[in-house]
């Protein structure tokens, strides 16, 4: 049993590998390479793609049914390019990732020597790490099984031949019991992988993320060090006001680290998040749009999951914000600006205007990663769908 905070983030994040080298993507070990299980995962997508483009050229091309396009966008704009493009970018992307975890396994090396404040806020980021783990494996697990299930009470209880997704196996015919199964239990089996996949790759995101926060703790345990320090009076005055200054510098010096942590997660996850939220923005728009036409039973579980994981992605925005805000919070309260000298007021305040420029995550520079973000994203999403049933119509 791990006993240790470090221990114990290292024993999640060894999930998070496990998962990832399953898919050909572990970028968190240092001598990753791509081997034959990427190739495998890259080989799954394009087989879906292939199959998705199968199923218009049969379905829109020989019959004419338009809606079978509706559905395929929604499944190919909203799990394939999702899957697709976040592998290249975790492989273009792979060192800052990496340093990204180094950051955090030193910062909890350091501070779980510390007294039991500290200990308060590690033991914190690894509960939040631990959620989103178990919120993203439920979402995911849920994918799998309830468009499966729920696809087939459909045919059991209304006599229909649906299947989980429009995605058709070339020369299986639907017509046959035989095949119906066939083409349900090939759809099935690439949703398992590609939920397997999508979860591995939002945990490599959500992983360092997960641990802004922790940063926030840490700086509050500082100031108040300082603030003891400040209170100390069996010290020479010499004495405090050294060791005044040396506890400033450290609080700069932690305050430079988060800002470098924070740089580099923006910079990994710059476009891993437009990814998502666009993804999953097509994803719902088209489910949506599909299930109004009543074309599509499992539609719904598959909407759920994009809604989910977008709020997710848009919570996890709002929390670095809520972060970034609180350090300009501790800098003016959590300190007793009254009891330091001029020169060290100077260096408080260099933090200070540092933090209140400080910017949070985006999606791609076009709008902030937040949840009134994913608020508007949704009210978007049902003007848009309204707008294309009333075309319909």
């Amino acid at each position: 049993m791990a006993k240790t905070h470090t221990e114990r983030l290292l024993k999640i994040v060894r999930i998070t590998k496990f998962c990832s080298d399953i898919c050909g993507v572990n970028i968190y070990e240092d001598d990753y390479r791509i081997n034959y299980r990427t190739f495998f995962v890259i080989a799954v997508i394009g087989t879906s793609f292939s199959f998705l483009s199968y199923t218009m050229y049969d379905g829109y091309g020989k019959e004419g049914d338009w809606t079978i396009l509706v559905q395929v966008i929604s499944l190919a704009g909203g799990t394939l390019l999702q899957g697709f493009f976040v592998l290249i970018l975790f492989l273009t992307k792979q060192e800052k990732y990496r340093f990204l975890l180094k950051e955090c396994i030193i910062l909890y090396e350091k501070y779980e020597k510390m007294d039991s404040d500290y200990r308060v806020y590690l033991n914190k980021g690894i509960h939040l790490l631990a959620n989103f783990m178990k919120v993203c494996a439920f979402i995911n697990f849920m994918l799998v099984l309830g468009m499966t299930f729920v696809t087939i009470f459909y045919n059991l209880i209304f006599g229909t031949n649906e299947t989980l997704v429009y995605g058709y196996c070339p020369w299986v015919s639907l017509e046959t019991t035989g095949g119906l199964w066939t083409t349900n239990m090939v759809q099935a089996l690439l949703i398992a992988v590609g939920g397997f996949g999508l979860y591995s790759g939002d945990m490599s995101v959500l992983t360092p993320i997960s641990q802004i926060p922790t940063f926030k703790g840490i700086i509050q345990c500082k100031f108040r060090e300082l603030n003891d320090l400040l209170d100390d009076d069996h010290e020479s005055e010499m004495a405090k006001k050294i060791k005044t200054l040396a506890a400033l510098k450290d609080i700069l010096q932690f305050h430079q680290t988060y800002l470098r942590f924070l740089d580099v997660s923006r910079e990994a996850v710059y476009w891993s998040v437009f990814v998502k939220v666009g993804t999953c923005f097509i994803g719902i728009a088209f489910a949506l749009f599909c299930m109004l036409l009543g074309s599509w039973p499992a539609g719904y579980i598959y909407m759920l999951y994009c809604f989910v994981m977008m709020q997710v992605f848009c919570g996890m925005g709002t929390l670095v914000d809520i972060t970034n805000e609180e350090f300009i919070h501790s800098c003016y309260n959590d300190v007793r600006w009254y009891d330091l000298t001029i020169s060290e007021k100077k260096m408080l305040n260099i933090m200070l205007m540092m933090a209140q420029n400080t910017e949070g995550l985006t999606i791609a520079s076009i709008m902030p990663l937040s949840m009134n973000t994913g608020l508007q994203v949704t009210k978007t999403i049902y003007s848009l769908t309204m707008l294309l049933l009333t075309f319909v119509n």
